[in-house]
């Protein structure tokens, strides 16, 4: 989903009509690469998105809230210091690129008013982020380009800002109608046009041209017509924002309907803020939780498997331990039959006086111990045997709990929608011994903010419903009251649901059927079709000694089956 000139153009003009003497009030960085300003303008407040995280760079107004980070980055702290409290000045886009530049009024160090630029970069894997001064030389930039990777631009701080070279082809915009038809003839002569167009008219990218080549199907005129058309509504602020969709999943943007994909649906959209904000919206989420779970996903996976070869060897230990019988067994033989039997043999045969039938039973021995000492050692094995039946038993059931505890994380992972989910995650781990604590010695740990998700039911009731297994510990065990309602999944991992009641008002059934459905949406069996949930009140719950977060018993319930919630 790369920006293209034309696109930039049209949200450059959007944006500068927008945010023109836009106060900055707020400057944070979410994630790596990617500055939200929080402005006040003529139309009130907004939030305003740049990123320079590669292929989702991009800048537009947003109406997503992303978490702020404890700890501001360098360049954040650059950002605040030269242009907080600043005014946004204009917003363009120079020479036709693929670069936003937002201009800034700000006070300097001395007290003095001082122009600033932002300059957003979106080229790909040159995708950058930098400031600028009063003298155009670069005071921060998130990539830092030294002169072995860019011999002719690179891009440091102190040194002089240059704008990218320009490939030797005719610019779009620019193009008068000779140089169109010539464009429009060249490209067809290739086997490839939509891949020659791009290279005769620099701002026309590879998705237009597909575009534009399938409407003119093969003809010069009608290819020369259509680029004519283009040009006209670049050139006037005639093109629209139209956000394509799939299966009713965002797919790609265009700044023109696109015809050329099957199965694909052009929505046209209010505005190319708009646009972006929901093309990239489910993306950057996925991303986030990508890039920020990854690694305690892979953490928790690990300490799986090797729970998982654990549990495989203690119960291929009990299993031996519970055919210790046949160990006392062999012993008493060996005791009755002490006459018959040599010294130094290998193995003998003895007749079994406790089988009914009296057969004859082989038995095994060590030719390096004595009769009396073999049935000695067996008798032994056996007691320790019985010792260790119990003791595995017990450990066997640890480790089965610690796995559905480790499931229920990973379930969690899963689900986790923000920075603030993963870290309460990552802190839980900690505290469980999985992970090291990145608290610094000395400083307190900021508790995290109880906040569960919430949904109104019928009759006034409303569900919440716990985010993690911490989160779930302290709705259950903490914040509900004895006669509030408990919900969760049956034998799978999914978060508490607690229906407050108060006032002496009794949920309907209506009302518990549709918390069940919400228990069922955020569990780990919300695929199924239909999801046992077990109901009780939150005075039945009780959590065991010793146990890991989010880990209850419950009894005096009852069970409904009930489809998982459709939530927006």
């Amino acid at each position: 989903m790369p920006l293209d000139s034309l696109t930039l153009g049209a949200l450059a003009r959007e944006l500068d009509a927008a945010l023109a003497q836009a106060r900055v009030d707020k400057i944070y960085m979410p994630r790596p690469g990617e500055a939200v300003f929080h402005l006040r303008g003529a139309g009130g407040a907004c939030r305003l998105l740049v990123s320079a995280a590669g292929a989702a760079g991009r800048a537009h107004l947003t109406a997503a809230r992303a978490e702020n980070p404890e700890a501001p980055p360098m360049l954040c702290m650059l950002l605040r210091k030269h242009l907080a409290g600043g005014r946004i000045l204009s917003v363009t886009q120079p020479e036709g690129e693929r670069m936003l530049r937002f201009a800034f009024s700000a006070v300097d160090e001395m007290g003095e008013r001082a122009e600033k630029a932002l300059i957003c970069e979106l080229m790909g894997r040159r995708t950058n982020l930098i400031l600028l001064d009063e003298h155009e030389k670069v005071l921060a930039c998130f990539k830092k380009v030294d002169a072995e990777m860019s011999p002719d631009r690179p891009v440091l701080p102190g040194l002089k800002y240059h704008m990218p070279p320009r490939p030797d082809i005719p610019r779009f915009l620019d193009a008068g109608e000779e140089t169109l038809r010539s464009a429009a003839a060249r490209a067809l002569a290739f086997d490839a046009p939509d891949r020659a167009l791009p290279g005769l008219l620099e701002g026309l990218s590879p998705f237009l041209s597909r575009e534009l080549l399938f409407r003119a199907r093969g003809d010069v005129q009608a290819l020369y017509d259509e680029l004519s058309a283009l040009q006209a509504q670049a050139l006037d602020g005639g093109l629209r924002p139209w956000l394509l969709r799939q299966g009713g999943q965002p797919v790609d943007f265009s700044c023109i309907p696109i015809t050329c994909k099957p199965g694909v649906q052009c929505e046209e959209m209010p505005g190319f803020s708009a646009l972006l904000d929901a093309c990239f919206a489910e993306k950057a989420q996925r991303e986030l939780q990508k890039s920020m779970a990854s690694g305690l996903q892979k953490t928790v996976s690990n300490a799986v498997g090797r729970l998982e070869r654990k549990l495989g060897s203690q119960k291929q230990e009990l299993l031996e331990a519970e055919g210790r019988e046949k160990l006392k067994h062999d012993a008493d033989l060996i005791t009755a039959n002490l006459h018959a039997i040599r010294s130094g043999a290998r193995e003998t045969r003895v007749v079994d006086y406790f089988t009914d039938g009296m057969p004859e039973a082989v038995i095994t021995l060590d030719p390096d111990l004595s009769p009396q000492q073999n049935a000695q050692r067996m008798y032994k094995k056996y007691a320790r045997m019985k010792n260790a039946e119990q003791k595995l038993r017990e450990q066997i059931e640890i480790g089965e709990r610690e796995r559905e505890y480790l499931a229920a994380v990973l379930y969690s992972l899963s689900q986790a929608q923000s920075a603030r989910d993963i870290e309460g995650i990552r802190l839980e781990l900690a505290a469980a011994g999985y992970l090291k604590n990145r608290r610094e010695k000395g400083k307190k740990q900021k508790p995290q903010a109880f906040a569960p998700r919430r949904f109104e039911l019928p009759d006034g009731f409303e569900a919440l419903c716990g985010r993690s297994n911490t989160e779930n510990d302290e709705l259950t065990m903490r914040r509900a009251q004895k006669n509030d309602l408990w919900l969760h999944v049956r034998n799978a991992p999914g978060s508490h649901v607690i229906v407050p009641v108060r006032e002496g008002r009794e949920p309907t059934p209506t009302v518990i059927e549709q918390a069940a459905a919400i228990a069922a949406r955020f569990s780990s069996l919300s695929a199924q079709p239909r999801v046992p949930v077990d109901w009780t009140r939150a005075r039945h719950v009780k959590k065991p000694q010793g146990a890991r977060p989010g880990m209850v018993n419950y009894f005096q319930f009852q069970t409904v089956l009930v489809a998982p919630a459709e939530l927006p």
